[in-house]
């Protein structure tokens, strides 16, 4: 198994991973404890790759095997600009031949984001200073493709999950897995961790998600279809 960027350049310690965040607005999201570097600990340093790999051996109840892993992979999934950033993007294949793809969310109490009405507002804005704006156009569609009837409630979701799924399965795999995993280093915050939590299981109920099996502590298993295609969605946490 690789873990390179995006370029194609071999990462193999955690000096190299950084060098992905030297860039003056980049250097904020590189912080002990935080989530970017705890995903870079994890995979490096805890055998974060065979970890999450099993679980979704378990989750898919055949074996798997993990190619590479790039992180800040960004996935387009519509015409309206920048794609979505998966903090790892892992590519793979299962026991049956099927092509596999697997975005990683890396969290440690960071939010899932403003809420779509926030975005929403903030995008009818944008559409008013530049006509030309795509985003107004973005949260529509994404809300299109996820509730045949959209209603207010919907709008008190959190943005990022609605992107975060239409990029897993953007990817164009046989198998789709949206992973958010969790980190509880030193920085964690219990209440915060709770409350985002919440978010996740508040936007997978309205997506209308189907719990599946699974045997594993700290961890929500969903199965998602969007736009005839399914989609894995997993909740995991895991103690730095």
């Amino acid at each position: 198994m690789r873990i390179a960027d995006s370029k194609g350049c071999r990462i193999k310690t955690i000096d190299e991973w950084s060098m992905m965040y030297e860039k003056d607005g980049e250097k904020r999201h590189w912080e002990p404890g935080r989530s970017a570097h705890s995903a870079a600990d994890f995979i490096l340093n805890r055998n974060g790759a065979e970890r999450l790999r099993l679980r979704v051996e378990e989750l898919l109840g055949q074996a798997v095997q993990f190619d590479c892993i790039v992180p800040e992979l960004e996935q387009r999934f519509d015409a309206h600009g920048r794609g979505r950033m998966h903090d790892l993007g892992i590519t793979g294949s299962t026991a049956a031949g099927k092509s596999l793809f697997v975005g990683v969310e890396a969290k440690v109490d960071e939010t899932f984001g403003p809420t779509i009405d926030e975005a929403y507002a903030k995008a009818r804005k944008a559409k008013e200073d530049n006509p030309r704006s795509n985003a107004q156009q973005r949260i529509e569609d994404l809300l299109a493709l996820h509730f045949p009837e959209v209603d207010t409630s919907h709008y008190k979701l959190r943005y990022q999950l609605l992107y975060a799924t239409a990029g897993t399965i953007a990817a164009g795999k046989e198998v789709s897995i949206l992973y958010v995993a969790v980190f509880k280093t030193q920085s964690f915050n219990e209440r915060i961790g709770a409350s985002n939590h919440e978010d996740y299981l508040r936007f997978i109920e309205k997506a209308g998600a189907q719990p599946l099996p699974n045997t594993g502590n700290n961890i929500d298993a969903h199965e998602l279809w969007l736009d005839g295609k399914r989609l894995i969605c997993v909740h995991e946490c895991f103690k730095l």
